[in-house]
């Protein structure tokens, strides 16, 4: 099988995964779940993920390259890091509202609130969880980097941390489940967001 064939099939198998974890909201899926949803046997799906971990790893991992290649093309910015740029507040305001827009996808709400239910419950998906948190607090770090370039390290992940509680934490008021989404509250994430990043 060619690189670009065992590409393709990996990603219909993250497809299959994130249809399993979002239309099914089945928390306690195995991997035969996910394999049955791909159409493949299961030792197929072991072949390019061993274990339940390896597979929500990489879903999260996909998640993650989407979104700061969105992220990217709104200001031109390198998805891997540019410690170098400096960061305007229009910058940092059209980045917030690309994140914001994720939060309101209801299919991306719903994949994050079924990976933590199952983190709730396994250990190894719970370490995934936190690896994945960990790169999204350094790359958001970064950003604050780039608007104040000053700050030690340390205050800058404070900050990063902050900031992404604040969207996170938008994902589940703003949905459906929560008290919905409102222009007012919508304005006061974003100019709160820009105080953190950018200094009051």
């Amino acid at each position: 099988m060619t690189a670009t064939k065992g590409a393709k099939r990996q990603a219909e198998l993250l497809d299959a995964a994130e249809r399993v974890l979002t239309t099914r909201g089945n928390a306690n899926a195995a991997l035969r779940d996910f394999a049955a949803e791909a159409g493949v046997r299961i030792g197929h799906l072991q072949h390019y993920f061993p274990t339940r971990a390896d597979l929500i790893r990489a879903v999260l991992d996909r998640a993650l390259r989407r979104s700061l290649e969105r992220l990217s093309a709104v200001i031109g910015m390198d998805p891997d890091g540019d410690g170098n740029r400096t960061l305007t507040r229009a910058d940092t305001e059209r980045l917030l509202e690309v994140l914001l827009a994720e939060q309101d996808d209801p299919g991306c709400v719903r994949l994050f609130m079924e990976i933590w239910a199952i983190a709730a419950s396994d250990e190894q998906i719970a370490a995934v969880l936190r690896e994945f948190y960990g790169k999204y607090v350094g790359h958001v770090a970064e950003l604050v980097a780039c608007a104040q370039p000053q700050l030690p390290e340390s205050r800058r992940t404070a900050l990063a941390e902050t900031v992404m509680s604040l969207i996170e934490g938008a994902s589940v008021v703003r949905s459906d489940i929560g008290v919905g989404r409102s222009a007012e509250g919508h304005c006061e994430i974003v100019r709160t967001a820009l105080a953190l990043i950018h200094g009051a």
